[in-house]
């Protein structure tokens, strides 16, 4: 599969997260808002590449994000790691990821792949079976560029306690 905007989208992101020298000092909502942000992902981004690799290999591939969304495991993460370890976490799975991405042929990226996602609340949303080239690149143009200008906004905004608007997803 081509990564050209996977790989962009994930540069701005990293450098909206790495602008961020010090989270503490940002007030208690954007502080919260930017540790759940870079944990959600440090967990779900093992959860797509273990999918791509069902993919590469011909396996039936499932994405639950609920693992990436449950508040016990956002916690624990954000309380064990810095904000400089869960950058360098996003970017490690992140290379991860588009390693395999690109290893997979233009004609599997059609694979069907069940999708069983709930938001930020707890809300199990319809289950949907997608190709996963549509799944990548609603990561690519939707999930990430919200991140990152939610990230973005906070490096730029650190003490005027105005908190960017945050998805649900």
């Amino acid at each position: 599969m081509d990564t050209t905007g996977f790989d962009a989208a994930y540069r701005s992101l990293l450098t909206a997260a790495a602008s961020i020298a010090d989270p503490a000092a940002h007030p208690g909502p954007a502080r919260e808002d930017i540790d759940w942000t870079l944990s959600h992902l440090a967990l779900s981004d093992p959860i797509l590449t273990a999918a791509a690799r069902d993919v590469l290999d011909g396996r039936p591939a499932v994405v639950d994000n609920r693992d990436a969304m449950d508040a016990r495991a956002l916690a624990e993460l954000t309380a064990s790691t810095s904000h400089q370890d869960r950058v360098a976490m996003v970017r490690a799975h992140a290379q991860e990821l588009g390693a395999v991405l690109r290893a997979i042929p233009g004609h599997a990226a059609a694979t069907p792949v069940i999708m069983r996602l709930c938001t930020r609340d707890g809300h199990s949303l319809p289950e949907q079976m997608v190709p996963w080239r549509d799944l990548i690149e609603l990561r690519v143009h939707n999930h990430l560029p919200g991140h990152t200008a939610r990230l973005a906004a906070h490096a730029l905004a650190p003490a005027d306690g105005a908190r960017p608007t945050r998805s649900t997803r």
